[in-house]
């Protein structure tokens, strides 16, 4: 395969990502795929990037599953998000010159790591990207804010609930799979690290989802059979994820 068939294919997930929040120049287009990249397969539960190192690049998820988590000194570990093909997920470090979380594989995925240098240069000669990766990085805070509200206000079911529903909606959104119907790779564990509660009582709220007809699990598949009930239940709104996109610039 040529570089550039290459190139095109590693960052055209990412590249999908911030044209559907509206559409490039040509130009644009074509720098933003000629940038030069490291492409790496990185096995499940592999980090990619360690809490207090030296960032290096910025890292585009092509395929696979990653969260960023943040760690205590006893080794308890909080999972602050969850992340699929196509995000930009480590693109603070094009500024940020040290990690402050832990950036880990669920399973087996390709990461393609982009030097910040060209991140940057990218976005100054082209105004369109930059919005956009400003406008991305809008939208992780969005979803920070929303998950704080989850662990702070809602009941373990709800917010377990609510959790399924995101991950749903993103896999959708990234032309994944069905919402009501995706991969879950994601362990029991890890869900009880993103929503603050023991693996005990993740368990508890499943089996309660599931005995109220809301959520079907099985293993790695989550099935939600009625998506408007259970996102009534866990008071699910995606307004926060910003599916609008973007302010237009003014003419």
């Amino acid at each position: 395969m040529s570089n550039s068939l290459a190139t095109s294919h590693c960052l055209s997930p990412p590249l999908a990502k911030l044209e559907r929040r509206g559409r490039f120049s040509s130009e644009a287009r074509k720098a933003f795929l000629a940038m030069p990249y490291q492409r790496q397969a990185i096995e499940t539960r592999t980090d990619i990037v360690r809490e207090g190192e030296r960032t290096r690049g910025c890292s585009f998820i092509e395929s696979g599953t990653v969260s960023r988590s943040k760690l205590l000194p006893s080794g308890g570990r909080q999972i602050v998000s969850f992340h699929i093909a196509g995000d930009l997920v480590d693109l603070q470090s094009a500024l940020l010159i040290v990690a402050d979380h832990t950036l880990r594989t669920h399973e087996p995925s390709f990461v393609v790591k982009v030097s910040e240098r060209a991140i940057l240069k990218v976005a100054e000669d082209f105004p369109e990207i930059g919005r956009s990766f400003w406008f991305d990085t809008m939208v992780d805070a969005s979803i920070f804010r929303e998950w704080s509200l989850n662990l702070g206000r809602r009941s373990a079911r709800e917010r377990t609930g609510h959790l399924l529903l995101e991950l749903g909606y993103k896999s959708e959104a990234a032309g994944l799979s069905p919402r009501s119907e995706y991969r879950l790779p994601m362990t029991q564990l890890d869900l009880a690290d993103a929503l603050g509660l023991t693996v005990v009582h993740v368990c508890r709220s499943l089996k309660w989802l599931r005995e109220m007809g809301l959520l079907h699990l099985d293993r790695t598949r989550v099935v939600i059979p009625d998506w408007d009930a259970l996102a009534h239940f866990a008071q699910f709104q995606p307004l926060y994820l910003h599916p609008e996109g973007p302010r237009a610039l003014a003419s």
